[in-house]
């Protein structure tokens, strides 16, 4: 038996609910790691193009991705896809190929995973929140840095996610050195978070970017989290 990928149960994983959950966090065109197990280890990217739970999945492969005589029904293989929002977990499952189609594009046949496991990419989940605010982007090229309003959608002691609209890609933006520029309640001067761009997606809402702080922000999440409270109590 090949063995296994160290990635697919690395952190003691647990196992996905009733092994049918994770569907409600996958959609039709989603991006998949694949990685294919055998004496020779490919690994491609892939796209899901429909499923039937208990039976079977459809991927489609990125051209030249992987070899196509690598390609022969019962090959093992170990496919991963991220959650990166509030949840902020790697799901990962084993499979084997059922079926490969050359035309019109490269299409496998996998079955469906009998257990999904998941695991954890943050220590601790964030809460989420919608918090305005604006995002100061320094790049090493540029003079001066880029200033674009949005909002904070989620919030850690150790970072965030910060959604905006940019004529950006998220290619360009991921590593960027960061600072959040957030109104204080208690005084005219706005409180600032100084980070890093640890990944970026684009998608029908936004730019979302996944920031790492250069220090933990505990008051922060303790006083933001009692003002969310105070004000949903609030008389109306």
């Amino acid at each position: 038996m090949p063995e296994v990928s160290p990635l697919f149960y690395e952190e003691v994983p647990t196992v996905s609910g009733n092994n049918k959950d994770w569907l409600n966090h996958i959609k039709i065109g989603q991006r998949f790691d694949l990685e294919f197990l055998s004496q020779r280890k490919y690994r491609g990217f892939c796209e899901l193009l429909g499923y039937k739970a208990g039976k079977y999945v459809f991927f489609r492969l990125e051209d030249d991705a992987i070899p196509e005589a690598f390609l022969v029904a019962g090959l093992p293989l170990v496919c991963r896809f991220l959650v990166e929002d509030a949840l902020g977990e790697c799901f990962a499952f084993r499979s084997e190929l059922m079926h490969f189609m050359r035309f019109p594009d490269k299409v496998i046949m996998i079955a469906f995973p009998q257990t999904v496991q998941r695991r954890a990419l943050r220590n601790e989940k964030r809460a989420s929140t919608f918090i305005p605010a604006k995002l100061q982007l320094h790049f090493e090229k540029a003079t001066q840095a880029v200033l674009v309003p949005g909002q904070i959608i989620d919030l850690s002691k150790n970072g965030c996610r910060f959604l905006f609209n940019t004529q950006y890609k998220p290619e360009q933006i991921r590593l960027a050195e960061v600072v959040i520029q957030l109104a204080n309640p208690d005084t005219a001067a706005d409180m600032l978070l100084s980070g890093i761009i640890r990944n970026a997606r684009l998608d029908e809402f936004g730019l979302t970017a996944g920031i790492q702080f250069n220090a933990e922000q505990i008051a922060l999440v303790k006083a933001l989290a009692l003002q969310a409270k105070n004000k949903s109590t609030a008389p109306r």
